[in-house]
């Protein structure tokens, strides 16, 4: 795998192709979004060329029960607890409810594609390690049946 990518060379379809290499099942959106797929954490990568930067975006499912105030305690304990991560919550008009964990990485001078999939993989390290350690609370994650 070629380390560093030139800046004018990152591209959605390129990266669909690095990760590929790196043994993920990968998606192309027609916006250009990568879906990086059985991770656990719908991780999506959002290239920005523009800005030279990359948005990683997990997101989990949260309890629609949950009150407005006990989800900002959530993301709170998330921020709190995240190293690399920032948390936000959402709750779309149907009533479904989200956490969404975000990080942006720069690539002004090129990208350096170990340290990316590296990158990705903590992303989904953290994540799902958040995930874990509160899953048996209700309030925040509903049972699966």
């Amino acid at each position: 795998m070629a380390r560093e990518i030139s800046r004018e060379n990152v591209s959605s379809e390129l990266l669909k192709v690095k990760f590929e290499d790196a043994g993920y099942e990968v998606t192309l959106e027609e916006d250009g979004d990568i879906f990086i797929l059985r991770t656990g954490v719908n991780l999506r990568i959002i290239n920005f060329p523009d800005h030279a930067c990359l948005q990683l975006r997990g997101n989990l499912t949260i309890n629609t029960a949950i009150s407005d105030e006990a989800l900002t305690q959530l993301i709170n304990l998330a921020n709190y607890e995240s190293f690399m991560l920032r948390y936000v919550g959402h709750r779309w008009e149907s009533g479904e409810v989200y956490m969404f964990a975000n990080y942006t990485i720069y690539y002004p001078f090129g990208l350096n594609m170990p340290n990316l999939i590296f990158s990705a993989r903590r992303f989904i390290e953290n994540v799902r390690m958040f995930y874990e350690d509160n899953k048996s609370n209700e309030l925040y994650f509903a049972k699966n049946e």
